[in-house]
Formats: structure tokens, sequence, C-alpha cells
């Protein structure tokens, strides 16, 4: 376990997300009192790349195609927007 005080904290961020990814807690105090853990993520926790994220962009992209607008003419979607 790392016990680190806040200021210290925001200068050393990158290296105590990096020790806690590498299986450390870093606890963080104010005035010598603990205030905040670090940990790492549970093993098989979902996290941004967890999941396939493929199949549901190949989705998006089908039922986007499924919308494609039928012919319209732009005058006629002009002229009905402009008052008489």
């Amino acid at each position: 376990m790392i016990t680190v005080g806040l200021f210290e904290a925001k200068a050393q961020l990158g290296q105590l997300a990096q020790a806690a990814a590498d299986g450390e807690v870093v606890v963080l105090t104010r005035r010598g009192r603990p205030l905040a853990e670090i940990r790492p993520l549970a093993s098989g926790a979902e996290g941004p790349e967890a999941g396939p994220v493929q199949p549901a962009i190949d989705e998006l992209r089908r039922w986007r195609a499924r919308l494609r607008p039928g012919p319209f003419d732009i005058a006629a979607l002009v002229n009905e927007g402009r008052p008489s």
C-alpha cells in the first residue's frame, strides 16, 4: 500500500495510476488522514475497452443504411419553410 498526500499526488498522478494498474492500492491523505483510495480494477471489470465494440458499430451502420431518405424536392422544402 502506498500512502501519499494530495499535494504530492497531484504532481505524481501518472505514476500513482500506474502503480494502481500494477496492483498497488494508493491511499490519498489530507493532513495525514486517509481521504480516498486509488485501486486497480477488479479482474473482469468492464472498462472502456471491455466488450466487443465492432458488432455494435456494424449494427449502427446497418440501421443507418435502412434510414436513407427517399427522393424529395429541395425547392419545395425551402418554400414550405417560407412565410406566404
